[in-house]
């Protein structure tokens, strides 16, 4: 599952230095898998937002499967690789737009 993250620059009196030891504890501590990031100006302040993967949540997850036998089927594989077109006549990238 999904979860939502944020950091204000506004709690550390807008250091820099202050919001990436935050950042960088938070990312020690849970080990979070990214899938995006966004950095945003709010007001005065820098916003960073993070939507991630609980990794021990995920673990968790793969642990239960794992014991009771239940396959861990992957729709998204993150080592996947773009596939080609099987039709010689679908170009491999698209015509450039005008």
């Amino acid at each position: 599952m999904y979860k939502f993250k944020s950091f204000d620059s506004a709690v550390c009196g807008d250091s820099m230095s202050a919001l990436e030891a935050i950042v960088n504890t938070w990312m020690d501590e849970e080990h979070p898998r990214i899938r995006h990031f966004a950095q945003s100006v709010r007001g005065e302040h820098i916003l960073l937002s993070f939507v991630y993967e609980d990794i021990h949540e995920l673990e968790q997850r793969v642990a239960t499967h794992t014991q009771h036998g239940i396959p861990v089927q992957r729709i998204f594989d993150d080592d996947s690789f773009e596939e080609r077109p099987t039709n010689p006549r679908i170009p491999a990238t698209p015509p450039p737009m005008h």
